[in-house]
């Protein structure tokens, strides 16, 4: 095979400014940790180890001010990052404007790599073989061959027929195309066309079908995160790489929460976040948030790090009426500076009324919506029949367990 002329470069395209709504949190999913790092920095880091790359963008957020700051802050680490610009509404708007920012460095047969900057574990030696591979006018793309058979799903939940296997590839980052074809395609700003393509070899295919692609066998360990399940398969992925290091010493932990209120008029009623409509709420220096204060005590718990009562004292006036998701938040990021990461939450609210099932959905992104990594999260509604305080409807107790998980100190 003939390679890339020598005279011709080769820059790479991070594209990091997705929404992420499929994986939940209070951060963007490209700043969620892997082993303590942003996902985009694993990226980063990945691409900065390849000799023959010219220089890099990094895409970012255009929506979230902060993220975009972040971002700019850890690439200015990297000598070759050209620029951090900011994305627009869509994948192929935000490739748009990675290449506007090389337009005056890249030319026309330069080799541009675009990469999901939600790919953490690229290794430069992939970087290195889609390099390798690269012809003039040609496009690489990375593949992974189906290991399933291949059904073909129609409309109606029925199977139409079975594709052989070996004809499919699952297309991977990153992907190599010349400068010039990206440039022809994505100036014209057509977005209908590019909304008939989920990655750029399949933008290629649409604008120029003469145009020839080529695949090369990719890396099953290449995942993209596009779930909370995902990240867990990273570290697992990583972990295996040092069993040694990270399968054996990795701490499970446990902790357990609990807590009870009693319900007084003319006070608000909030339970996992929520605000719930009834005619009383709970008595507390804060707002009594019930549930997320035996969530609070469970991770902290879990980490030994005391309880609720010693972080956030009641005869301190600045908890006074403050909501008890900055509780959450404040436990989160302790455990997460220790190095625990949260696995699954198990949170149990005791009421006789109000009626709260129509409420646990708010909850679960309330409470998703504050952790720095969502978990397993799983919120239960139960009565005690009449019988006790809650059955009587003096009060409200919640209790919650966590499952918890210490990396090793590097």
């Amino acid at each position: 095979m003939t390679k890339s002329s020598p005279s011709s470069r080769v820059f790479a395209i991070i594209t990091a400014a997705g929404s992420g709504q499929r994986c939940p949190g209070n951060r963007r999913k490209q700043l969620m940790p892997l082993q303590d790092k942003p996902l985009f920095l694993w990226c980063l880091e990945a691409f900065s180890q390849v000799e023959r790359l010219a220089g890099m963008v990094l895409v970012g957020p255009a929506d979230d001010h902060r993220a975009l700051e972040e971002m700019k802050t850890t690439a200015a680490t990297f000598a070759n990052v050209i620029a951090v610009v900011p994305g627009g509404d869509s994948r192929q708007a935000s490739i748009f404007k990675g290449l506007a920012a090389l337009k005056t460095a890249a030319e026309a047969d330069d080799l541009i790599l675009i990469h999901d900057g939600v790919r953490p574990l690229i290794t430069p030696k992939l970087i290195n073989r889609i390099i390798d591979s690269h012809q003039p006018g040609i496009v690489i793309v990375p593949v992974t061959r189906a290991a399933e058979t291949v059904k073909f799903l129609a409309d109606d939940h029925t199977v139409s027929h079975t594709i052989p296997r070996q004809q499919i590839g699952l297309a991977q980052t990153p992907q190599g195309i010349p400068f010039s074809l990206l440039w022809d395609i994505y100036q014209a700003n057509n977005k209908e066309i590019w909304s008939r393509a989920t990655d750029d070899a399949g933008l290629v295919e649409v604008v120029r079908p003469d145009t020839a692609i080529r695949w090369i066998e990719g890396d099953r360990d290449n995942i993209k995160i596009t779930f909370p399940t995902d990240l867990a398969l990273a570290e697992a992925l990583l972990a295996a790489e040092k069993p040694g290091d990270e399968m054996i010493q990795t701490i499970i932990t446990t902790g357990f929460g609990y807590d009870v209120h009693r319900l007084v008029p003319e006070r608000k009623l909030v339970l996992g976040g929520v605000d719930i409509p009834f005619s009383r709420g709970l008595a507390g220096h804060s707002d009594a948030d019930v549930a997320i204060h035996a969530l609070v005590d469970a991770i902290l718990g879990a980490v030994a790090a005391g309880d609720i009562g010693q972080h956030f004292p009641d005869s301190d006036p600045r908890w006074h009426n403050v909501s008890s998701l900055e509780f959450l938040a404040y436990a989160d990021k302790l455990a997460a500076d220790r190095l625990f990461q949260l696995l699954a939450i198990d949170l149990t609210i005791v009421a006789q009324e109000p009626k709260l099932a129509p409420f646990l959905p708010r909850m679960r992104q309330a409470i998703n919506n504050t952790l720095i990594t969502p978990c397993q999260l799983n919120i239960k509604a139960t009565t005690t029949e009449g019988l006790g305080f809650t059955g009587t409807g003096e009060g409200i107790a919640a209790y919650a367990v966590v499952t918890a998980r210490q990396r090793p100190q590097r």
